[in-house]
């Protein structure tokens, strides 16, 4: 009897062994259904395989948890990276733009403030003298500037009237002239007279000339006016020779 007994045991130990070599198996779901069933069938009155069974598939689930955890956080890392990059591209294109911007402000700022030829010269600075017929009859005169500051730019404006308006204008911050008198010298009305006749019509002449804007200007010449001959300063600077 007892030899019977220890044959059953050594038999049930082999069966036992057999079935844990099967497990992994089992677990993977890789196994045929007669040894899904031979398994399933000795782990019913086995409690150690069951243990085994236990043991083997927590040891499986954990890396698979802390599989899942890497992946997860590995997902999450690349979001992150991916943002950072998206927020790094937009940081530099909008200090970019900003940065453009506020050089084109200042470039405008300065342009205007420096170089913009938008102030008229008032009439109580410009100085009109030496108003005189030259040998060939054009009439010529002289301007000067008299408040010490540059006036580089002016522009004609005509009227239906006749009159012509020659108005110089200066940034909104003047410049100093280097000599007292910033702007000196000699014109003559040929130019004007062109213009205006281009402008109206060969049969039309101009009436009068002025220096300055309509509502404050100085006159230079008018039809009808006294005008002496020039002096040989005057024919010296249109004649040189």
């Amino acid at each position: 009897m007892n030899m019977n007994m220890n044959m059953n045991m050594n038999k049930n130990k082999v069966h036992d062994d057999i079935i844990r070599d099967l497990l992994p198996l089992y677990i993977d779901k890789v196994c045929s259904k007669e040894t899904e069933a031979l398994v399933k069938a000795h782990l019913e009155v086995s409690e150690s395989l069951r243990e085994e069974l236990d043991k083997m598939q927590a040891d499986l689930q954990i890396p698979r948890e802390e599989g899942e955890s890497n992946r997860k956080d590995f997902e999450a890392m690349k979001e992150i990276s991916r943002f950072w990059n998206r927020s790094k591209w937009r940081a530099f294109l909008k200090g970019a733009v900003i940065s453009g911007l506020a050089c084109g402000v200042l470039l405008l700022g300065y342009v205007g403030l420096f170089r913009w030829n938008i102030i008229p010269v008032p009439s109580n600075v410009i100085a009109i003298s030496d108003v005189s017929r030259l040998e060939n009859g054009k009439i010529a005169y002289h301007i000067a500037l008299t408040d010490g500051y540059e006036s580089n730019f002016s522009k004609f404006e005509m009227a239906d009237d006749g009159n012509v308006y020659i108005v110089p204008y200066r940034p909104i911050i003047k410049t100093k002239a280097k000599v007292k008198i910033a702007v000196s010298y000699y014109s003559a009305m040929n130019e004007m007279d062109y213009f205006y006749k281009e402008k109206y019509g060969e049969d039309r002449e101009m009436e009068a000339l002025y220096y300055g804007k309509p509502e404050d200007s100085i006159l230079v010449w008018k039809k009808g006016m006294e005008v002496p001959a020039a002096s040989d300063k005057v024919e010296a600077w249109f004649n040189p020779q």
